[in-house]
């Protein structure tokens, strides 16, 4: 909600008219219709959730490594509990191989792909056109986002949250052509995490031959309201790829992996 507060400002400040009685009333409007929207969804998602997810028993969440993770990355990513014990669990299932993240944001989730895997001695690389990129393409089923989303980043300072981790490389660029200079063959793990359908698609069509025996690839914001390009991507590169494997997983991720390789 606080976004959005943010961006109705910042409409207003940009417009000529803002000091006009009718404009500054048709904004206030405007502003209320969306709180009481919100009100009405934050509604819905409680009705949804009843019965609530039962957290009593689940392990994980008592695991003193993972809850240790979860605290040093929470201000630096945009994935929840649920998920980051999704790449948790599943960056440790993989077999040999490079690890990966494709769409690094401002390094959270990175660094909580390393300390899954930090006994592992295994290569990670997380790619990201961080403050210099946003998008690099947008088409008619990215419509939520602009060209600059996701830029509120810097290269320093995710290289220096991982600067802990010694096989840990961040490349700055857009994927996958800033990784057309490295041996990235036999990757065990990518978490591909880039909202929009010609990224994902591209990715995808870059990693399916790549990945190592128990290889595979979690994928962010599947079945998500506002990333229909992603699911239009996993759909075509399924048609072309009958040799992988979908399976879904709460609340918005997928895995890939080729079904020969397991």
């Amino acid at each position: 909600m606080l976004d959005s507060i943010k961006g109705h400002l910042a409409n207003w400040k940009a417009s000529p008219q803002k000091w006009k009685v009718s404009y500054m009333g048709s904004r206030l409007w405007t502003l209320c219709k969306a709180a009481l929207q919100k009100r009405r969804e934050g509604k819905n998602r409680d009705e949804l959730l009843n019965p609530a997810i039962d957290v009593e028993y689940v392990a994980i969440l008592f695991d003193p490594k993972f809850r240790s993770s979860v605290t040093q990355v929470k201000d630096y990513t945009c994935l929840d509990v649920a998920r980051l014990a999704n790449i948790w669990n599943l960056a440790r299932l993989v077999g040999p191989g490079i690890f990966l993240e494709v769409g690094s944001f401002k390094g959270g989730t990175a660094l909580h792909i390393c300390n899954a895997i930090e006994n592992r001695g295994a290569d990670f690389y997380c790619f990201d056109p961080f403050e210099k990129g946003g998008f690099e393409a947008l088409g008619d089923k990215d419509q939520c986002f602009k060209p600059n989303d996701f830029t509120d980043t810097r290269y320093e300072m995710v290289v220096k949250l991982l600067s802990g981790k010694p096989h840990a490389k961040v490349i700055q660029g857009y994927f996958p052509a800033a990784a057309e200079h490295l041996n990235l063959a036999n990757i065990a793990f990518c978490h591909l995490d880039v909202d929009v359908y010609g990224a994902t698609k591209e990715s995808l069509e870059f990693l399916a031959p790549r990945l190592a025996p128990r290889g595979l690839i979690v994928l962010d914001d599947v079945d998500h309201l506002e990333t229909p390009g992603v699911n239009k991507a996993v759909t075509e590169f399924l048609a072309s790829h009958s040799s992988f494997l979908y399976i879904p997983m709460f609340p918005t991720q997928a895995v890939l992996l080729p079904k020969s390789h397991w």
